[in-house]
């Protein structure tokens, strides 16, 4: 079996920015290593979480933008994502109402999960599936 590699968000993100004249293009090498299923890589939700901040806050994405980069990768076969759907429906409520990956993730995990949400936040009164419960 193909050894497997959990990524960190700064592997990731040389390889959506090609931004570093060393360290994009061996990013590439090894997402080419997967590909071709040499190695297997793996991420994690906080590593995605991570890499939303990162593409907003640093590289000054839209939220909107930040999701759209990262759907791609996390559907490619090129990843083992933990809770892959999860994170993919979190980055689609993303792209949909304009909120933050994380409490994007939240609505989904609680609709995932059949349950409420407390929260004093209306970001989470976008999404219609969600029931919020706001603390009195």
């Amino acid at each position: 079996m193909a050894p497997c590699y959990h990524l960190d968000a700064n592997v990731v993100l040389r390889f959506l920015r090609n931004d570093d004249a060393r360290q994009s293009p061996a990013s590439a090498k090894l997402f080419a290593r997967a590909k071709s299923g040499q190695v297997r890589l793996a991420i994690s939700a906080v590593t995605v979480a991570e890499i939303f901040c990162v593409l907003a806050r640093v590289y000054k994405h839209t939220r909107v933008e930040a999701a759209a980069r990262l759907i791609p990768l996390i559907q490619s076969n090129v990843l083992e994502a933990e809770h892959r759907k999860r994170i993919l429906d979190a980055l689609k409520r993303v792209t949909q109402a304009n909120v933050d990956f994380g409490d994007a993730y939240l609505a989904a995990t609680a609709v995932e999960q059949g349950a409420q949400v407390a929260s004093c936040d209306t970001d989470l009164q976008a999404f219609p599936d969600l029931t919020t419960l706001v603390p009195p």
